[in-house]
């Protein structure tokens, strides 16, 4: 009687797992039926290494499916095609850019694919594909590796003329610099006190600088002050002694008139004469210079020659 009633607890356990069992799957089924994916390619150039099938495929960040197919591209075996089956609401559109990225430092590859303009054009399948295709682009990681052996043949370059700079040569070179360098400090500090003196005395001489630079400028406000006021005194009589020559000149613009026709030629005239009275008492002068006798007395009479 006991066995017997183990075996119908066995059977209702045993019939009850199976109808959660089948409950799960006809739920996540049904899951699966209610959501709608849109199947994509991507096109990979280089390694995929470490993506797998049914791998994470996100959206910035957000997963929204998983890659189902990673088969060699048929037409450039350069080239990986990854199809991926993602949530049909993800607004992948023609500016979107599909990379691979890891997660964390496990090694493990997903597909990372970021937004583009929300107001690009959607994805259409290219002649000869069966579905869309994703752009692809490299990702920051993948970037610095592509540029690790140029970064590595720089770095030799490098290794090699600090090699060459650093020479037997060079290296005395060096050492007699720093060998100098040491000694010039040396004598710099035995003179700290007269290099102490020496800025002491420089920022005396600033502040008196400053203290000149500060009289100077109010003797200059002050000169421009005097400046000031006896100019304007001189222009405002300028300006009288020119308004009355002016009404002079226009009050006597006959006279002017006639001196410029007649009394000019006149002046000319007596200066002609003038020059030739200086000429005649020149000539006097020199007579009575070298003879006054006979300049006031006249010539003497001949002598008397008897027959």
């Amino acid at each position: 009687m006991e066995t017997r009633a183990n075996h119908v607890l066995i059977g209702v356990f045993t019939v009850t797992v199976l109808a959660g069992a089948l409950g799960f799957i006809l739920w996540l089924a049904g899951t699966r039926i209610d959501q709608r994916f849109t199947t994509y390619d991507i096109l990979f150039e280089g390694s995929v290494s470490g993506l797998n099938v049914a791998g994470d495929v996100r959206y910035q960040g957000v997963r929204v499916g998983q890659v189902k197919e990673i088969r060699i591209y048929e037409k450039d075996h350069k080239l990986v095609r990854v199809r991926v089956e993602i949530d049909a609401n993800t607004p992948v559109n023609s500016a979107s850019r599909a990379s691979l990225e890891f997660f964390g430092i496990t090694g493990v590859l997903f597909v990372q694919i970021n937004s583009g303009a929300a107001d690009a054009p959607p994805l259409e399948t290219p002649p000869g594909h069966d579905v869309p295709i994703i752009a692809s682009s490299k990702s920051d990681l993948e970037e610095l590796f592509s540029g690790a052996p140029r970064l590595l043949e720089n770095a030799v370059v490098l290794v090699e003329r600090l090699n060459h700079i650093v020479d037997a040569d060079n290296r005395s070179a060096i050492r007699g610099i720093l060998t100098n360098a040491e000694t010039i400090s040396g004598k710099f500090a035995s003179r700290a006190d007269d290099i102490d003196e020496m800025i002491v005395n420089v920022n005396q001489m600033t502040r008196n600088i400053a203290d000149l630079t500060e009289r100077l400028d109010g003797l200059g406000a002050q000169a421009e002050i005097l400046m000031n006021g006896d100019v304007k005194k001189l222009l405002r009589e300028a300006s009288s002694l020119t308004a009355g020559v002016n009404q002079m000149v226009i009050r006597n613009q006959d006279a002017v008139n006639s001196f410029g026709d007649r009394g000019l030629r006149e002046f000319t005239v007596f200066i002609s004469e003038a020059r030739q009275l200086v000429t005649t008492l020149d000539r006097i002068a020199q007579r009575m210079e070298s003879d006054p006798a006979r300049f006031f007395l006249g010539a003497p009479a001949s002598e008397y020659t008897p027959e």
